[in-house]
Parts: structure tokens; C-alpha cells; sequence
């Protein structure tokens, strides 16, 4: 394929010399999702600075490199806010006199559009008159397609146990390093005094009819991408096929609310929850705008379906997509979705958001997403009530066990797996049944009793607000956080 546009451009991720330095593991994710990369000519070049159209390609876009040397791919679709004070006409007038195209508007944020930005010129040029342009647009920044890899570290199933609920000390644990789940569900099981408290996983595809999801999938939907950045958003259905699957989110789904009492596999942290899966991204490319339009579905129905009721949101969301790395750069449109679900879900009350931080001895600070202030950034804890390679620094929430936990896998299965990706939904879990014991508490209230009730474990010096770099506030203790 790629000889049929040009010489397949060279791999030198480790160090070879054509110039590129791009990490393989996110030229592969790339190439999986369907793109070609090949070394520059004339006339393909042009066409991919033009955004133009060339024979037998969906596509030709040039190739960006992030500020830690990772693959960006640009598309022509840019997101842009004019002054909110704008009428609807007066904006529809300013889209139309720089030539943008409107694709949809982003209505979890005033006068905020995905626009396609016309060709001929190159996408810089284009960004930059737009952000010169400082009495229509509060921002202007193009929708760049980059890896949502997830955060795992793949793990061989070797402890089919789900240590993560009641450790018992065996298999080299220490007994105890668990999150007390069992005495937390003597109280409740997610299910609320008036409804079941709303989970919403947000990944890249999940097996919807898993024996062990399946009674609890109430909603959600998957966004159905078009490869070249842009996305329709498709509502879940009682008995829908096509829904994208993979092992990653099926696992996040099942530590967060897998059903209890089934005759095979475990549960999660919140058996007893309605749970709300999100995929984005079903080949782990896209934009930040498809991933900040899901933060906002699950926050607001209504923003994308129509017949949907604002009120039939999340009451938690749970967010484990990321590049499998330490450096992320936040843009402008996810940042203003993770505001919109913070502050404005739960009928105001707002919505307590989990992140998974990156796997690895990293400081926290320069993932932008999983440091947002509105954000719980979330590390991983081995059996043995130790810290197990999590990014570290003051923005870490706290840990949760995710080193060998088992939870449910695609194709009806279960297994082991280990990554901050499975620490995540089991404290927002956790989250779910505070709430469901506090259904008026605010996203803060819940954030501090979840603070409050951690184990300091370690065996490390805290400071004087409970906190630690690495441990964050503790190890997460379901028990205490319900009492």
C-alpha cells in the first residue's frame, strides 16, 4: 500500500536517521487504525499541506511531533469559541467570513464550534490568522488525531483472585491491602435509596453484552469515527450491535460495576450500580474534541441526543484513555468539557471525575489532563499495600489497588490485568457508593470524604494536609469512606 504512494518512510523510533524519532508504539497504533506513512514528494506533499484529495487515499495529512517526540496527525477540523456575547446570526457571520465550515456546535460551552477549515493553505497558517483575530475568537486550535492507548501494563493471569476487594495475604500480599469493599457492601451496593447511582466509563470500546456488564448497561453509546478525525455520536440501545469492544474498557467496566452473584468471575467495587459506557475511540486514534464531546454526553445526555433528558447523566465518570506515557497537553475544547461535567452535572451538584495518572516514575505535572484541577488523578497499589510505578507529585488523589487485579475481559471472559487504567474505576466505583449513601452530597464533599477516609499506608511520612507525593492521601478504604 504504501508503495503505491510513496517509499514507506523508515521506523527510526530507535534512533535511525531519517529524522522522524517517532515512538513505534505509537506508529503502530497509527498504522492498526489504517494510516500509511511515507517519506515526502511532490505532488503528495502538497496535497497534504493543502488538505486536498489524492488518488486512492481517504486522506493525506502531514505528521506532527508532540513536545515529548510522540505522533500527531493533522486533520482539517479545528475547534474555535467566539465571544460568547455573540447572537447566533453574529456568529454563523463570523464562521462564514473566515471561510469555516460548521460541523456541529459544542453546547457545553458558549459559542464553542467544530469547524472544517478550508484547503490551499497549511493548517498553522490558518490557526494563527484565526487566533489573531482576538475580537471574534476567545481560542482557535486545530483538532490534531493522536493515540488513546489507554493505561495498562499487560500482566499474565496468574491470580484469578480479586485481591483488590479482601486481601487475605496470600500469593506475597499483605493481608488487609485491599479496599474493605466487603464491609462497605454490607451498607450499600450502589443502588441509592431513590435510583442506582449512574457510572459512566469512558474508554475506547467495551463488550456491552459481557454476562458480567450486561444487567447493569442503562445508557451510554460509542462515537462511530470517520478516520480522519471527526465522529457521530450513535446512543446505546437495548440490543444494539456493532458497539466497539476491546479488553481495555471491558476490564475498567468490570472493576467499576461488574454484576455480583454471577456464577462466574467477581464484581466490581459498585455491583449494585446503573453503569453508562462511553467508547470514543474503537481504532485508539482521534481527537481531544471526540473525547471532550463524551464527557459532555455523559454529563448531559441532551447534548447530543436530543430526546435525552439532562438529568439522566452520570453521577460519576471514570476516564482511563491517555497516551501510554507521562507527557499529555490539554487542549482548550477537553478542558472546557472537564469543566462543564465538573461543575454542572448532578443537577448542579457536580460530578467527581477519576483519571487514571501514567504508569511510571513520572512527575504528575506533565500529564495536563490527569493534573486538572477538576480532575482525580488516580495511581495503582500492589498486595502488598505499596506504591507500584505511578506518575507522582501534588496532584495525585490518592491509590487504588491495580497490580494483578482480575476483572472482566472481552469475548465473556475474565483475567488479570495491572495499570493506573484499573486503579481508576475501582476508586470511582468507590465514589458511586458514597454517593448512593449521600445522594445531596457536591462533587467536593464526596472528593474529601474519599480523601478522609484513606489508609496511610507505605510506611512514608505525610505532610501536614495527609498528603504524600507518591501514596497521594492513602490508600483508598471503601469502608471508611461509606461509614
Amino acid at each position: 500500500m504504501a508503495s503505491r504512494f510513496s517509499a514507506a518512510a523508515k521506523d527510526d523510533s530507535e534512533g535511525g536517521k531519517f529524522g522522524l524519532a517517532l515512538p513505534s508504539r505509537n506508529r503502530r497504533v497509527f498504522e492498526k487504525a489504517g494510516w500509511v506513512f511515507v517519506e515526502t514528494r511532490e505532488p503528495l506533499q502538497r496535497a497534504a499541506i493543502e488538505r486536498s484529495q489524492y488518488a486512492d487515499a481517504q486522506a493525506v495529512r502531514q505528521v506532527l511531533l508532540d513536545r515529548s517526540g510522540g505522533m500527531l496527525v493533522e486533520t482539517d477540523l479545528a475547534t474555535v469559541q467566539l465571544d460568547p456575547g455573540y447572537s447566533e446570526s453574529q456568529a454563523q457571520q463570523a464562521l462564514k467570513g473566515d471561510k469555516l465550515i460548521l460541523v456541529r456546535r459544542l453546547s457545553f460551552a458558549a459559542n464553542t464550534f467544530q469547524v472544517r477549515v478550508p484547503g490551499k493553505r497549511p493548517l498553522a497558517e490558518v490557526i494563527h490568522e484565526l487566533q489573531s483575530k482576538t475580537s471574534h475568537y476567545r481560542f482557535a486550535e486545530p483538532d490534531l488525531i493522536q493515540p488513546f492507548t489507554g493505561r495498562l501494563t499487560p500482566s499474565d493471569p496468574e491470580y484469578p483472585r480479586q485481591w483488590q476487594h479482601a486481601n487475605d495475604g496470600s500469593n506475597g500480599g499483605v493481608a488487609g491491602a485491599d479496599i474493605h469493599s466487603e464491609k462497605a457492601w454490607d451498607k450499600t451496593r450502589g443502588k441509592g435509596s431513590n435510583r442506582p447511582v449512574r457510572i459512566a466509563l469512558v474508554d475506547n470500546g467495551m463488550q456491552i453484552n459481557h454476562p458480567g456488564l450486561k444487567g447493569g448497561i442503562t445508557g451510554g453509546g460509542y462515537f462511530d469515527s470517520d478516520g480522519a478525525g471527526g465522529a457521530t455520536f450513535v446512543p446505546y440501545r437495548k440490543g444494539m450491535t456493532g458497539f466497539p469492544s476491546r479488553d481495555h474498557g471491558t476490564f475498567c467496566l468490570g472493576m467499576a460495576g461488574a454484576r455480583m452473584n454471577k456464577k462466574k468471575g467477581g464484581c466490581g467495587s459498585a455491583p449494585e450500580a446503573d453503569l453508562l459506557p462511553v467508547a470514543c475511540f474503537a481504532d485508539q486514534v482521534g481527537t481531544q474534541t471526540t473525547l471532550a464531546r463524551a464527557l459532555a454526553v455523559v454529563a448531559d445526555p441532551s447534548r447530543e441526543v436530543a430526546a435525552a433528558k439532562p438529568d439522566d447523566g452520570a453521577d460519576v465518570i471514570s476516564c482511563s484513555l491517555g497516551p501510554n506515557g507521562p507527557d499529555w497537553a490539554l487542549t482548550t475544547v477537553l478542558d472546557l468539557a472537564i469543566r462543564f461535567a465538573a461543575a454542572n452535572g448532578r443537577g448542579g451538584l457536580g460530578i467527581p471525575i477519576f483519571w487514571a495518572a501514567s504508569n511510571g516514575s513520572y512527575e504528575i505535572a506533565l500529564d495536563e489532563v490527569a493534573s486538572h484541577l477538576d480532575v482525580l488523578a488516580i495511581g495503582r497499589s500492589n498486595r502488598n499495600d505499596l506504591q507500584d510505578g505511578s506518575a507522582f507529585g501534588p496532584k495525585l488523589e490518592f491509590l487504588a489497588p491495580g497490580v494483578d487485579v482480575y476483572s472482566t475481559k472481552s469475548g465473556s471472559k475474565y483475567g488479570i490485568g495491572t495499570g493506573c487504567s484499573y486503579a481508576a474505576p475501582l476508586a470511582a466505583g468507590v465514589a458511586a457508593l458514597v454517593i448512593a449513601q449521600n445522594p445531596s452530597w457536591t462533587r467536593d464533599q464526596v472528593r474529601q470524604r474519599l480523601r478522609d477516609s484513606c489508609d496511610k499506608v507505605g510506611g512514608v511520612v505525610y505532610n501536614a494536609h495527609g498528603h504524600h507525593d507518591e501514596y497521594g492521601y492513602g490508600r483508598l478504604n471503601a469502608e471508611r469512606a461509606v461509614c
